[in-house]
């Protein structure tokens, strides 16, 4: 099913919204509420109502084509159709993302494949690699459609290996995760950087609504 649950979806944005990305990798669209939320939360909320004003990059990636609904292909800068294992670290290694996410699609691959998976993810995005992701093994595994099967299990334990937080969540009896990875160009980036990048964006968006203002 291409949706994604609601638990921990108001800490998930706060995550990554916080750190103000410029280029989002959302692997593994669904029905598109991720690109809707992040639309609104890092261009719309900031004043940049229109697309031609949109400052922000937010591509997604979606298995089956058929699946992507106009709205999707409206708020997403770009829509790619294909399988994440091959697509993101192709797609990555050509965009710079500050952020790649990934809404309930880890479970959806044999647990070698999410593990390497992530392990490119961690090296390629430039702050964070966020999973939300179920937990356990209480979940059902056989989803409406042969794409939403779950082919592995995940627990915390699973996560330990890289520097994250976990936060858990419980869903009807069941436990479901949201894993924000620090990756390591992120460590790399100076706290001088960072204070450098947000003023300068600051500034923009200020230039941008004294623009509007003084537009007849």
């Amino acid at each position: 099913m291409p949706l994604s649950i609601w638990t921990g979806m108001e800490d998930c944005v706060q995550t990554i919204v916080e750190r103000r990305p410029s280029a989002v990798l959302d692997a593994g669209i669904g029905f598109g509420l991720w690109g809707a939320l992040l639309r609104q939360y890092l261009d719309v909320w900031s004043g940049r109502i229109q697309p031609d004003q949109w400052a922000t990059r937010i591509d997604g990636i979606e298995i089956d084509e058929k699946r992507v609904q106009p709205h999707a292909r409206h708020l997403y800068t770009d829509v790619l159709i294909g399988d994440i294992r091959e697509l993101v670290p192709r797609r990555a290694a050509d965009q710079a993302y500050d952020v790649i996410l990934f809404g309930d699609v880890i479970e959806h691959l044999p647990k070698d494949d999410g593990r390497a998976l992530l392990h490119v993810a961690a090296g390629l995005a430039r702050q964070l690699v966020v999973v939300r992701i179920p937990l356990g093994d209480g979940w059902r595994r056989e989803g409406r459609e042969e794409p939403d099967h779950h082919r592995s299990q995940w627990y915390p334990a699973d996560f330990t290996g890289w520097p994250c937080t976990i936060r858990e969540y419980d869903f009807w009896g069941n436990p479901y995760g949201l894993i924000t990875i620090e990756t390591s160009r992120s460590t790399a980036v100076s706290d001088r950087g960072e204070v450098l990048g947000v003023l300068d964006r600051r500034l923009q968006e200020l230039e941008q609504r004294v623009e509007r203002l003084v537009q007849p």
